[in-house]
C-alpha cells in the first residue's frame, strides 16, 4: 500500500472501497479501508488548519 502523507482524491481506490446503498434513492459512500489511518490524516490535516488560522479565530465554531 502507499505510504499517504494526506487524504487523496476519491478517485484512489487503493484508499477507498465504495458502500452502495440500495432503497428508493440509489446512492454511493466512499468508506476509507484503513479507518486508523483515515483518523491520522484527519487529525494532521485539522492541526494544518488551526495551525494556518489567526490565533483568536482556532477552534472558532463560526
Amino acid at each position: 500500500m502507499k505510504q499517504y502523507t494526506e487524504i487523496p482524491d476519491t478517485s484512489d481506490s487503493d484508499y477507498w472501497q465504495i458502500k452502495v446503498t440500495e432503497g428508493q434513492l440509489r446512492s454511493q459512500t466512499f468508506i476509507p479501508r484503513d479507518k486508523a489511518l483515515h483518523h491520522r490524516l484527519k487529525t494532521q490535516a485539522w492541526a494544518a488548519i488551526q495551525a494556518a488560522q489567526p490565533r483568536r479565530r482556532r477552534n472558532s465554531k463560526e
